[in-house]
């Protein structure tokens, strides 16, 4: 079990001590947004100024010589850190406590990425749905889909590291590319998702981006919500709502993840506004513009949940499928909890009755698809050996976390044309000559997983037996394996 990183700063006159708990004082990351864990403890002492007080913690950018207030929380503080390439040097300082935390940013050079884009169709100007105060232009879209696609990076880092595996995560590319697709808007906000996806999808394997090593992570700039028709006698629920949304989509599979821009005015633009957009409790105007925060009404809460829902989409090409808890289920309307301290005390069991109103359905299968992404593929019980939230939402589950750890688009894999990866279905036995990782059962069509098994050891399992007890369902299910190079292997199974 892997040990998680803590520091502290040496006591001096102040009964106070600084601890970082995600990081040690140095440490190397590939990725330029990283979030920040710490406590501030306290040994009791009647000469203490801060005893019973609120107090601030400062933070020194030592790079660009700026201080900023951190808050903190029942002795927790939580902040992100915006990384330039090299050294970054950070000092935190409490009353007479001072502690030093030094990180390297050394961008991933691997082959395999993910390219944020932002679709414009055919005859339309680019511009997404958004007040007349936000600027919506093509250069702000590009803006918010790249920063927010660099703190889903952070995401996914902190919570394979959560769960033993390493703080990995996958490479984005630098830029968010514009794409002219010849799909006409007016046709586009007419198509269901699936036919948007598979259509979008089409343009961009036959543009100059296409490429077996991208992910494609899209927004579709047409998106419109007619407000005019919402009606709060008649509409009441969240299909209600988009029924009166053109071009809405939210799908991904194989190597595509597209999505829908009627929310995207209430993402942060800047990097200094990510936690102010989340605790955002501006109403949202249902006459017009789109409500997607999971019946909880604000632009703080839309953001929540149209950021956590381009993650769980995302996931799924990394060939995730759904659990019953965490992200790929519906914790990801709380992936702002991932990054803020919330007030959630008295909210817990009002917001999951509204989860339960939205019903969680994803049959959406790629592999079913007539024009495939060249041809890539669309718990049970899980660990986490640390956790620093109370009560985490956003739980990433331990064989969800060992696919993307071993996934092909989170390491740098030699090729290898030798590997054989096999389940013989009279003998129940999976073969691999490089190694098992991780073997899932998962029922059709939704790809809920029903049983996983986990192979993270140093020694290698080259064979495994299904149990027979996984086996005596009679529903559609398939067999999911992923091996020690990332090669995956994705079968239905007999009844």
């Amino acid at each position: 079990m892997q040990t998680i990183f803590q520091f502290q700063s040496s006591p001096k006159t102040c009964c106070h001590t600084i601890q970082i708990l995600n990081f040690p004082s140095r440490d190397t990351v590939t990725y330029p947004i990283v979030r920040v864990v710490g406590l501030i403890q306290c040994k009791e002492s009647k000469t203490c100024l801060h005893i019973g007080k609120p107090a601030k913690l400062v933070l020194i950018l030592q790079n660009q010589n700026i201080e900023k207030l951190i808050n903190i929380k029942n002795q927790k503080f939580k902040i992100l850190l915006q990384l330039s390439e090299g050294r970054n040097k950070f000092e935190f300082k409490f009353d007479s406590q001072t502690l030093t935390l030094s990180l390297d940013y050394c961008p991933s050079n691997s082959e395999y990425t993910v390219m944020p884009m932002y679709v414009i169709c055919e005859g339309h100007d680019g511009k997404y749905q958004a007040p007349s105060n936000v600027e919506n232009d093509v250069e702000s879209a590009c803006n918010r889909i790249l920063l927010c696609s660099r703190l889903l990076q952070c995401f996914t880092a902190e919570k394979l590291l959560e769960n033993g595996l390493g703080r990995k995560t996958f490479t984005l590319e630098n830029k968010c590319q514009v794409f002219k697709s010849k799909v006409d808007y007016l046709d586009a906000r007419r198509m269901s998702q699936e036919k948007l996806w598979e259509s979008i999808g089409r343009d961009i394997m036959n543009s100059k981006h296409a490429s077996e090593k991208k992910k494609y992570l899209a927004f579709l700039s047409c998106t419109n919500y007619n407000g005019y028709k919402f009606s709060e006698e008649t509409m009441k629920t969240h299909e209600d709502i988009l029924g009166i949304t053109e071009a809405y989509v939210a799908l991904g599979g194989g190597g595509l993840a597209l999505f829908g821009t009627a929310c995207l005015y209430t993402w942060a633009e800047e990097f200094d506004e990510v936690i102010t957009k989340f605790e955002d409790s501006t109403v949202v105007d249902k006459m017009k513009f789109l409500d997607d925060s999971c019946y909880r009404g604000t632009q703080g809460s839309c953001f929540s949940t149209t950021l956590g829902s381009v993650l769980h989409e995302l996931y799924h090409t990394f060939d995730l499928g759904h659990t019953k808890t965490g992200v790929m289920g519906r914790g990801f309307d709380n992936i702002s909890k991932f990054f803020t301290f919330e007030d959630d005390d008295n909210q817990e069991e009002h917001f999951k009755a509204f989860q339960a109103q939205i019903e969680f359905k994803e049959e959406f299968e790629s592999d079913m698809l007539s024009e495939r992404l060249h041809n890539e593929s669309k718990r049970k019980d899980f660990q986490v050996i640390k956790k620093i939230e109370d009560n985490d939402w956003t739980v990433l589950t331990k064989s969800c976390a060992v696919i993307l750890a071993y996934h092909k688009w989170f390491n740098n894999y030699c090729h290898s044309n030798s590997i054989t990866l096999s389940y013989d279905f009279s003998s129940k036995f999976i073969q691999s000559t490089a190694g098992i990782r991780v073997v899932e059962i998962r029922k059709q069509p939704d790809e809920m997983i029903m049983f996983n098994w986990t192979f993270e050891g140093k020694v290698l399992k080259f064979s495994f037996r299904i149990p027979d007890e996984a086996l005596k369902s009679k529903i559609s299910r398939t067999i999911f394996v992923e091996d020690n190079l990332g090669n995956i292997l994705k079968k239905p199974l007999s009844s």
